[in-house]
């Protein structure tokens, strides 16, 4: 469980993480003209460009914030304990015909015109009966079979198929049913405990959970306290942005976006669906005013470093690469690039020390 300053998700980093900006806007504003317009030009990164001068720096030492509680509750500590319970059934094998529930062990083979194709042959499978994890009419047509039964399934591929050889085309599976098993669950004792954690008994594992889970709730209630100072001070400051730090911001986020969508073989529209919860038309304004957002932070950030003579040192790339789950801070510039360890480096050490002088609310 680790203090998190994500390098990524979608390329929206820091500015999610200590700005708090995740909802979207319902303003108009620009339309999808800079994306289109951008690809003509050589890309240029933001983070070489001059995010904008700060008319008024608001008051950055003594910011007051609202605690957010740390308790963990009993209901908490079990309501852990049910999941782990439910995510570990205990599986038994059945001398029955097979229903829905029940995990089928097979092999199977895939044919299309009496030749197998690609990605269409397993042994030894587990398959749950009505996960809906294969091709409409497979998991149907297991219903009802027995250990030790062979069977052919006549199926057609959906038509929006991925692998277009095989989208709308009639196909044979030939299936041998291995085994028949149930899913019931399991009994919470100190032998499900053994079997499934490092610990030897159920109390010595609900100890460490809530443990656990006390920590979690200090590290969140730390982030959102760094969250919330600084967008108190970024809202308090008067800041001339720059147009082409946020122009080449949104630009980098929404390549990061259409890179991921062709990793995944899928268009962004569907990327940004899924990660966002948005649709093309409110996602672009929505990353517009989000990259007007991060370079005024920037700026406010630089602001306060050059007053406080806060300088990125060796112990806060190692801080920042430990925090990101990375080994070495060699790692994280590998990953991340050198300019961007840096400045989310120098951003965290400027809003902890906001976070340091900040006054809690009583």
């Amino acid at each position: 469980m680790k203090k998190s300053l994500k390098v990524s998700i979608c390329g929206l980093m820091a500015a999610v993480l200590v700005s708090g900006c995740s909802a979207k806007t319902d303003s108009p504003a620009e339309s999808t003209t800079a994306v289109q317009e951008s690809g003509s030009e050589e890309a240029v990164s933001s983070l070489t460009l001059d995010p904008g001068e700060v008319v008024t720096l608001g008051q950055y030492k003594g910011v007051s914030y609202t605690p957010v509680s740390q308790d963990v509750t009993d209901e908490e500590v079990e309501e852990q304990l049910t999941a782990l319970v439910n995510a570990n059934p205990t599986i038994t094998e059945v001398d029955r015909e097979a229903k829905n529930g029940d995990i089928v062990n097979i092999d199977y083979v895939g044919k299309k015109d009496g030749v197998a194709f690609d990605g269409g042959t397993a042994s030894g499978y587990d398959l749950t009966l009505g996960s809906q994890t294969f091709i409409e009419g497979f998991e149907e047509g297991l219903v009802g079979v027995k250990a030790g039964q062979k069977l052919d399934l006549d199926l057609t591929f959906p038509e929006g198929y991925p692998s277009e050889d095989l989208a709308g085309q009639a196909v044979v599976f030939e299936v041998t049913v291995n085994k028949v098993q149930e899913s019931v669950e399991s009994e919470l004792n100190d032998e499900f405990i053994k079997a499934n954690t490092d610990f030897a008994t159920v109390d010595e594992y609900r100890k460490a959970l809530r443990e656990d889970l006390e920590e979690m709730a200090s590290l969140n209630a730390e982030d959102q306290k760094m969250a919330e100072v600084l967008q108190t001070v970024v809202k308090s400051s008067e800041v001339n942005v720059s147009d082409q730090a946020v122009q080449a911001y949104y630009d980098e986020q929404y390549k990061s976006c259409e890179d991921m969508a062709q990793m995944y073989g899928v268009d962004t529209d569907t990327i940004i669906t899924s990660f966002f919860g948005m649709t093309k038309e409110e996602f672009e304004p929505w990353l517009k005013e989000m990259s007007q957002e991060e370079c005024k932070i920037r700026a406010v950030v630089e602001a306060i470093a050059q007053a406080e003579n806060l300088v990125v040192e060796d112990k806060d790339r190692e801080e920042l690469a430990i925090s990101n789950g990375f080994e070495t801070v060699e790692d994280l510039i590998e990953n991340a690039g050198e300019d961007m360890v840096n400045e989310s480096a120098l951003r965290m050490k400027v809003v902890q020390f906001i976070a340091d002088n900040a006054v809690a609310e009583s």
